[in-house]
């Protein structure tokens, strides 16, 4: 995840159960202490920035099932720009979180990464840093600034149908087009075709899971199939932003795109 071209990290927490307990022992007329409850993970969408990164934003979603992709790069007043992507699974435990499966797939092939933060779930603010190799990336973030995208309404397939102007990590363009029923297409500017499916995640949060293969080559990955998720939402202007991020079977390698209209 950290590299001299770009460096970064990301974090996931996975979702507790709130527990508290109380008893007393056997005939015992003193009360014993409430054990404290675990601090909750959390769960959505987050912004911020990072030090010691050519990329210097990231926007980080935290599935319910403890998975994460944290999408980085810049941040401008209608449009946030991928340069890479991270993806993996973490273990949160009463305000202290850790990963150690997250890959960068900003690289061919992704870069692992080794992540340690801390969360406080009541101001929805994260922290921590970020270690592939000798180098090192810290990281804060908190609630997505002047956002327009709520996590928890239910995701549309009326926002993402239609087409879509957008760009890969590499600088291609893409155009994708979007069937009503979640199927789509696409072509980048230097002749790779795929297709696949977008659907409204099951947990009713504004997610899309994505399935995807490509064509022939010129694809990098020829014939191979990958899977990821998909943000679509409104940005400042009357726009909506596209943010698709997706890995292959291996998790070696990822592709990602984004774009606006």
């Amino acid at each position: 995840m950290v590299s001299t071209k770009n460096k970064v990290f990301a974090i996931s927490l996975l979702a507790l159960a709130a527990l508290a307990g109380c008893g007393g022992g056997g005939g015992s007329s003193t009360p014993v202490a409430a054990a404290p409850a675990p601090i909750p993970a959390d769960e959505g969408v987050f912004g911020g920035m990072l030090t010691g990164s050519t990329s210097r934003a990231f926007n980080l979603l935290i599935l319910e099932n403890g998975d994460f992709w944290t999408l980085y790069g810049t941040q401008t007043a209608n449009v946030f720009g991928i340069a890479g992507f991270v993806q993996g699974t973490g273990t949160s435990n009463n305000g202290n979180f850790t990963s150690s499966n997250a890959k960068d797939f900003g690289f061919s092939p992704a870069v692992s990464n080794t992540v340690n933060a801390t969360y406080d779930p009541t101001a929805k603010t994260i922290s921590g840093k970020a270690v592939a190799g000798t180098s090192t990336v810290t990281f804060t973030g908190g609630p997505l600034a002047e956002s327009l995208y709520d996590y928890n309404s239910a995701a549309s397939l009326t926002t993402i149908a239609g087409a879509w102007s957008t760009t890969s990590l590499t600088g291609e363009g893409v155009a994708i087009n979007i069937a009503s029923s979640g199927s789509f297409t696409a072509l980048s500017s230097l002749g790779c075709a795929f297709s696949g499916t977008v659907t409204p995640r099951a947990s009713g949060k504004n997610v899309f899971n994505v399935a995807l293969t490509f064509g022939a080559a010129p694809c990098a990955l020829a014939g191979q199939s990958a899977s990821g998720i998909a943000l679509a939402y409104p940005v400042s202007g009357g726009k909506t932003q596209l943010l698709v991020a997706a890995t292959d079977t291996t998790r070696n390698y990822g592709a990602a795109v984004f774009g606006t209209r």
